[in-house]
């Protein structure tokens, strides 16, 4: 069983027990009554929910709501927040007005930066410009960084008084060894996720974060404050975790684990070719055998993004069980979508530095 922190996975999640032990729903019953939904939805890679009902009934009538999802600008973006960006573009294409906090306050006290004005820097120059590259609408957008924005500091305040120090150590294993940066961050999350509610931004409306499991914390604390504040207790999704290049888990402050928005094409066609493999041990064992396209990380990434007819996956999948089709030749076919998804998504980038303003929320 992995062990799932806020900070941390550890080993292999089975998804199936952890939400079980979480309590969070299957999202299937909701998926099977949507049109145009994106390979993330339809392939199972977005999972469970909570509430998700509320964000079904506002798609399906053309009602108000909102969509969250938070970075923390340790640096670059990478494949794997991609991801999550591509699960907020969705829900804003059926929609949803979208909200994305730059939590610079979270990288300095988890210390994944040596200053807070480095963190805020990076949200900057690497973060914000391939947000907004991605081809979001900027009057339905808006962009936030977390010490820069009065309102937030003001709504966890109000946060703070409607839960115990006791309640959020238990939800979040809190020690006296605990930073107290760490703890009053809970406060700051919980303020971001519930922002979209406030009066100047149409008042309280369904809201959805999307997220992966070990976020989840967050939204139980959430969910226990919302109504005492008179705000509607935010849903959430819940996607599975994008495999690192190496196997284990993606990691933005490991670069052999992962392939950052900014990363040279050619370097990146590198470390794919370099990537752990789910074929034979020689190509004879893999002709005769196959290979396992379920841990195979090419295979992996152009399910989960990368290539998305889904008859071509299949095909893709069956041809490397069978033996037909090499890693090699997997991984090349990767490499030439990644390198060309780059080559446009960097030129975007250079674009969107003189956009930025149009996004962000300032006092």
């Amino acid at each position: 069983m992995a062990k799932i922190t806020v900070d941390s996975v550890e080993g292999e999640v089975n998804y199936e027990e952890t939400m079980k032990e979480f309590g969070i729903e299957k999202i299937d019953i909701y998926l099977k009554q949507m049109k145009n939904l994106d390979v993330l939805y339809r392939r199972g890679i977005v999972f469970g929910h909570r509430d998700f009902g509320l964000i079904f009934d506002a798609i399906k009538n053309k009602k108000p709501f909102a969509v969250l999802t938070g970075f923390n600008p340790s640096g670059p973006l990478h494949l794997g927040n991609l991801m999550i960006l591509k699960e907020a573009l969705f829900f804003q294409k059926n929609g949803a007005d979208v909200f994305i906090p730059i939590s610079n306050d979270e990288t300095f006290v988890f210390r994944k930066s040596d200053t807070l004005e480095q963190a805020t820097k990076t949200a900057y120059e690497h973060v914000i410009p391939s947000i907004i590259a991605l081809g979001f609408d900027n009057k339905k957008t808006k962009i936030f960084i977390d010490t820069e924005f009065k309102k937030m500091y003001e709504l966890a305040v109000k946060i703070s008084t409607k839960t115990t120090f006791s309640s959020v150590k238990a939800i979040f294993g809190f020690t006296n060894d605990t930073n107290p940066g760490q703890i009053f961050y809970s406060i700051m999350q919980s303020a971001s996720i519930l922002m979209p509610q406030l009066n100047e931004f149409g008042g309280p409306k369904p809201t959805v974060i999307n997220i992966g499991v070990d976020q989840d914390p967050y939204m139980r604390l959430v969910r226990d404050i919302a109504d005492k504040l008179g705000f509607v207790k935010p849903s959430s999704t819940y996607h599975k975790f994008m495999p690192g290049l190496l196997g284990g888990k993606m990691s933005g402050s490991k670069p052999e684990t992962c392939i950052y928005l900014t990363e040279n094409p050619d370097v990146a066609e590198k470390k794919i070719m370099r990537a752990f493999s789910g074929g034979g041990r020689t190509m004879e064992e893999h002709k005769k055998k196959g290979g396992n396209p379920d841990i195979d990380v090419a295979c992996q990434y152009l399910y989960f993004m990368f290539e998305e007819d889904d008859k071509k996956i299949k095909q893709i999948f069956d041809d490397f069980r069978s033996g037909k089709l090499s890693s090699g030749e997997v991984k090349q076919y990767l490499a030439d979508k990644v390198k060309k998804f780059l080559i446009e998504h960097q030129k975007n980038r250079e674009k969107a530095k003189d956009k930025i303003e149009k996004f962000m929320l300032r006092e």
